[in-house]
C-alpha cells in the first residue's frame, strides 16, 4: 500500500513539474511581415515521442505539427501551406514557437501550442492581432468657381482617427468616406476639407493607434486669377490655371 501511494506521488510530482508556456499572451502581427509565436516548454533529451501542435482555438483547424522528430503537414490547414516554420534546432532546448510569414488578416485569432513529451502534455493559449500601416496618403486638389477642396486617399488596418486643422491649430470640418475590407483586409479611406479662403493652409492628421502610426500632411495652397502655389510635403509648385475651372493635383 504504501509503495503504491509512493508511485502515485512520484507520478504526480513528475506530471507538476511540466509546463507549456507562451512568453506573450497577446501578439501584435503586422501586414505582410513575418510574425513569431512564442510557445516555451518541460525539455526531455529523449525527442523520439515529442509532439508539438499549433491548432486555431476557434475550430481546431491544423496550423503545423512535429512529431518522429519532424514536420508532419498532410493535416495542415491550406491557408498555412508554406508560410510557417518551427526553430527545429532548438526544440531539444524547449522552444516550440512558430514562425508565420506574410501575416494576413486571416491569421487573426486564437492559438494554442500544445505539446507533449515523455514529462507530460500541457497548452497553452495566445491571441494574435492584426494591422495594416497606413500609405502614403494621395493628394488631390479640386478646384471650382466658388470652392477648394483638398482629398487624401490612403489603406491601411483597424479603421483609424482622422484629424484636419487649421493654419491656427483649430479643428475643421471634413468628410470622411471609409470602404469595406478588401480582399487585402485594408479599409480604403477618402477624406475632405473644403476651403474658400485665397490663402489655404491646412493640416490632415491620420492616427493607427494600434501600430503607433501618426502621419501629418500639411498643405498650403495660395492663389491669385491665373496662378496657384501649392506646398506639400514641404514641396511648392506653380500652377497656371489658363481659365480651367477644375484641377487635380496627385503625388
Amino acid at each position: 500500500m504504501l509503495w503504491l501511494i509512493l508511485c502515485v506521488v512520484v507520478v504526480d510530482v513528475l506530471l507538476a513539474s511540466f509546463e507549456v508556456t507562451v512568453p506573450n499572451k497577446h501578439l501584435l502581427a503586422s501586414r505582410g511581415h513575418p510574425t513569431v509565436l512564442g510557445c516555451e516548454f518541460t525539455p526531455d533529451p529523449d525527442l523520439s515521442n515529442l509532439v508539438v501542435t499549433w491548432q486555431r482555438q476557434e475550430d481546431a483547424r491544423v496550423v503545423h505539427s512535429f512529431y518522429y522528430q519532424q514536420d508532419q503537414l498532410a493535416r495542415q490547414s491550406l491557408e498555412y501551406h508554406n508560410r510557417t516554420s518551427l526553430y527545429v534546432s532548438e526544440i531539444h532546448k524547449g522552444n516550440a514557437s512558430l514562425r508565420i510569414t506574410a501575416v494576413r488578416p486571416k491569421d487573426a485569432g486564437w492559438y494554442l501550442c500544445i505539446v507533449s513529451n515523455t514529462k507530460g502534455t500541457g497548452r497553452a493559449v495566445m491571441q494574435v492581432t492584426y494591422g495594416a500601416l497606413y500609405s502614403e496618403p494621395r493628394l488631390s486638389i479640386h478646384v471650382n468657381s466658388s470652392a477648394l477642396k483638398v482629398q487624401f486617399e490612403t489603406e491601411g488596418f483597424p479603421k483609424p482617427e482622422v484629424i484636419w486643422l487649421g493654419e491656427h491649430d483649430q479643428n475643421l470640418i471634413y468628410h470622411l468616406e471609409i470602404h469595406g475590407q478588401t480582399e487585402d483586409g485594408l479599409y480604403f479611406i477618402k477624406s475632405i476639407c473644403e476651403a474658400q479662403k485665397p490663402v489655404i493652409n491646412i493640416t490632415f492628421t491620420l492616427k493607427n493607434h494600434l501600430l503607433n502610426q501618426n502621419l501629418q500632411r500639411p498643405v498650403v495652397l495660395s492663389y491669385g486669377k491665373y496662378l496657384y502655389l501649392l506646398c506639400a510635403n514641404g514641396v511648392c509648385e506653380k500652377l497656371a490655371v489658363r481659365g480651367m475651372s477644375f484641377i487635380t493635383l496627385c503625388n
